[in-house]
């Protein structure tokens, strides 16, 4: 299970304790933040959410406002013993057009968000990135390789991301090589079925 929010054009993907994410960038971005730590090199090894916003680079100031709802609430990477001391991890986005996000949509997106099941993979698109989320756990350089897979399928479906967001949840463990190739396969699958369907997520209200 995960939480959906948005609001003035903000998305926020917020992911259950213990989600793992990785992340396939091409091209260009119009701006980005926080998606090298995704890198399977890089210490951090969990992801409390995604932020996606319009408004170019100064739109990203909506994941502020992300990371402070989540901070207020004790989630995040822990960097001392007291209650509080933790940095949220929220890899974030942005598109071109549109009004620049705030903070406020940011925190207001967060409260809005309601429960969206993961029974598989789920593909939720805004603007020019894709999130893909499954319930299975994978580490962040399998991640990396859904994430590429999924872009495939938007691809197909016409679409050419600038950034593909994976979460693996964890809900039950990978049983091997064949189900993490047949996970690529759907999830490829769930972003091409998304786009014709017009069943984006769009961060409105």
């Amino acid at each position: 299970m995960i939480r959906v929010g948005g609001h003035q054009g903000v998305l926020v993907v917020l992911l259950p304790e213990g989600s793992v994410g990785g992340a396939d960038v091409r091209g260009a971005p119009f701006g980005v933040r926080e998606v090298d730590v995704l890198a399977p090199e890089n210490l951090v090894s969990r992801v409390d959410a995604f932020c996606l916003a319009p408004g170019g680079p100064a739109g990203l100031a909506a994941a502020d406002g992300v990371l402070a709802w989540l901070r207020d609430r004790g989630r995040g990477f822990p960097v001392g013993s007291r209650p509080g001391q933790v940095v949220p991890i929220v890899p974030a986005a942005c598109s071109a057009g549109g009004r620049a996000a705030t903070r406020e949509a940011g925190v207001a997106a967060c409260d809005a968000a309601v429960d969206v099941p993961v029974d598989g993979p789920l593909a939720l698109v805004h603007g020019s990135t894709v999130v893909l989320v499954t319930e299975v756990g994978l580490d962040k350089a399998q991640c990396a390789r859904v994430a590429i897979s999924a872009r495939d399928g938007a691809v197909r479906a016409g679409l050419s991301p600038e950034v593909v967001f994976v979460a693996a949840l964890g809900a039950r463990a990978l049983s091997g090589a064949l189900e993490l190739d047949g996970l690529c396969g759907a999830a490829a699958d769930a972003v091409q079925s998304t786009l014709p369907a017009g069943s984006h997520w769009l961060g409105a209200g």
